[in-house]
């Protein structure tokens, strides 16, 4: 067995067992804790026509009876044991994790065994179930920062599953039952689909512990049908807005198309998003809250998918701040950044303008420590390994690292003349006090909530 590159800490070893999963041991000994994180590449993406939310729908009912354990017993015995779980459900992907102390995490695998080949779906716990998720679906569409993303989402992503609600609506969850959940966990809850990451304290033994586990379970040939692609989303047409009244501050959610995740552009767009909006130090938050005193925060992000996804911009304003004047101040900072690398300006001196040095140096900084942070702990570190091997390679979280922390001025400032100009496609929503104390901006006008907007679900 040969180590596998990896920017993770520890020692990634990887195999496939013969009935094709593939596992991952990621030996860390930093404590006495072991995480096991198993990912399907089952989300919402995958849902056949009129059933969106199964793959939501599923995670919840994983927890619910299965031959050996009765509904409700994981959580008990999980609890029973010291440990803890949970699982959350993506456009690409569903992924289960378990933390345990290092001399009683074996349980683990029999859970995980036992409900990919014998989940029970109880046409009562079913029913129970989809109460729970449609009460979901209710807290947010009343949330406001979940109601505007579900909107910009519908908005940005047009005829692409990114554009639908990993919940579902509650027209597809009321005709969703236990034979439509045993169908797409037939298709996709099988081992050659799955990718296990056993990560902390542990060493090759733990491969053992799972070929015992899992080695009896054999997928059926016939179920073996390759992902298929999913059409890209259509194009956007110049910037669009749309308007909401919810709440009782004002805020903006501007998304802009990005790359998808295996391109070469999207560990510099990472890095451009940390430049805009990752933390106190970034060019927004220091001239929109610090300087201008406009906003209470503004972030940045840019989401973690494989196909075309989105680099967003959020902000809350300061009561009684005029949505208009916010606005034109985006799109002016958005334009000076993109300008600096377009070839609208006067070579290296008009990229010193748009991007000093010292404010590129201070972003690969925030950059590197987030990431750190992000992968510090045995648990962060199973998750990211389990999705760059059910979605990537291991590779992955390596090439986005380096390739962030790599990118000079001249190719930021390309990336940035590439997705930040916002009248080459991009989505603005604005949420707005409900009792009208700040005027629209300029060229909105209102919109109803879609009823199909949609933001991943979160965690059960």
């Amino acid at each position: 067995m040969k180590p596998e590159i990896s920017a993770l800490p520890g020692l990634p070893v990887v195999e496939r067992l013969a009935n094709g999963l593939t596992v991952c041991l990621l030996t860390n000994r930093q404590a006495p804790v072991v995480t096991t994180a198993l990912w399907y590449r089952a989300g919402s993406r995958d849902e056949p026509a009129g059933q969106g939310g199964v793959a939501h729908f599923l995670e919840h009912l994983m927890f619910k009876g299965s031959r050996r354990y009765g509904a409700g017993e994981i959580d008990r015995l999980t609890q029973a044991l010291g440990g803890a779980n949970n699982a959350f459900t993506s456009h690409d992907a569903t992924a289960y994790h378990f933390n345990f102390a290092r001399d009683r995490w074996h349980e683990a695998l029999a859970i995980e065994a036992d409900r990919m080949a014998g989940l029970t779906l109880d046409p009562e716990q079913v029913a129970s179930e989809r109460q729970v998720i449609l009460e979901e679906i209710a807290m947010y569409e009343s949330e406001p920062w979940d109601a505007l993303a579900m909107a910009v989402e519908a908005a940005t992503f047009p005829g692409h599953p990114y554009g639908r609600p990993v919940l579902g609506s509650r027209a597809e969850l009321a005709a969703t039952g236990p034979a439509e959940l045993a169908a797409f966990h037939r298709r996709l809850y099988r081992p050659d689909n799955a990718v296990l990451v056993v990560a902390g304290d542990v060493g090759e033994e733990a491969f053992e512990a799972v070929e015992e586990a899992f080695a009896g379970l054999a997928p059926d040939p016939a179920e073996a049908v390759p992902r298929p692609a999913v059409p890209a989303a259509a194009p956007l047409a110049g910037l669009q807005r749309l308007e909401r009244r919810k709440g009782e501050v004002a805020r903006a959610l501007l998304a802009l198309r990005g790359p998808a995740a295996d391109h070469p552009d999207r560990p510099v767009l990472h890095l451009v998003a940390t430049l805009l909006g990752g933390g106190r130090t970034s060019r927004l938050y220091r001239k929109f809250v610090d300087e201008e005193q406009l906003c209470s925060w503004v972030s940045a992000d840019l989401g973690e998918t494989v196909d075309e996804g989105s680099l967003t911009v959020s902000m809350e304003l300061v009561p009684g701040v005029e949505p208009a004047r916010v606005e034109e101040r985006l799109l002016a900072e958005l334009a000076e950044l993109a300008g600096g690398g377009d070839g609208g300006g006067n070579g290296a001196a008009a990229g010193a303008a748009a991007l000093p040095e010292e404010e590129l140096e201070r972003a690969r900084r925030v950059f590197y420590a987030d990431w750190v942070f992000a992968h510090e702990r045995v648990h962060q570190q199973a998750l990211a390994a389990g999705y760059s091997l059910a979605l990537f390679d291991l590779g992955y979280l390596e090439r986005e690292l380096r390739g962030a922390l790599a990118a000079g001025r001249e190719r930021v400032l390309e990336a940035a003349a590439r997705y930040l100009q916002v009248d080459r496609g991009a989505v603005l929503g604005w949420s707005l006090p409900r009792d009208g104390s700040v005027g629209s901006p300029p060229h909105t006008r209102p919109t109803a909530p879609p009823g199909q907007a949609g933001a991943p679900g979160p965690p059960r």
